[in-house]
């Protein structure tokens, strides 16, 4: 290189700024890069590549449970996706048709509230569920009590699925 061409290059610099520890800061130029040299992209550290692919597991997993399947269907899963869509919906539906009983949050014992996990672990379709409950719960029948058992399966299957897509996202075997 010429002295001119490092001249140039001098002009052309932007400086950064580079924290040394405490409060101090430094500025130190850097010379942009020559033609036709290579850009490496900005070094990432094991630690942040590790934040980022958890916190993508993580929403993959919140979104599953959100709506069915769609954390399978984030990572192009398309078969189990349609199968946990069609599972959780079909139990919700027949279960809140057979006039089961949707538990709410204002429960009076521990049954209510476990009740409550249960179909609240159905994601959009426990307001599916209360949607359709609109002349209350019936389990004094056969037919009322299974159907709260369909929509208490239905929340334990959509939460087991998104735990599934969650651990498929951190790329771990589930």
């Amino acid at each position: 290189m010429t002295e001119e061409t490092d001249d140039r290059n001098l002009e052309n610099a932007k400086p950064t700024v580079e924290p040394l520890g405490g409060e101090a800061v430094a500025v130190r130029s850097e010379a942009p890069p020559a033609p036709g040299a290579e850009i490496s992209p900005s070094p990432h550290t094991a630690a942040q590549d590790e934040f980022r692919n958890e916190s993508r597991a993580f929403a993959t997993g919140v979104a599953g449970w959100l709506l069915p399947g769609l954390g399978h269907a984030l990572q192009r899963m398309w078969g189990r996706a349609s199968v946990v869509f069609l599972a959780v919906g079909s139990l919700v539906y027949t279960g809140a048709s057979m006039r089961g009983n949707v538990f709410t949050s204002t429960g009076t014992d521990a049954f209510d509230y476990l009740g409550y996990v249960a179909d609240l672990g159905t994601g959009c379709f426990y307001f599916l569920a209360r949607s359709i409950e609109k002349n209350g719960a019936d389990v004094s029948h056969a037919g009322g009590d299974y159907g709260t058992r369909f929509l208490a399966t239905a929340g334990v299957l959509n939460l087991l699925a998104a735990l599934h897509a969650y651990e498929a996202a951190r790329g771990r075997k589930a």
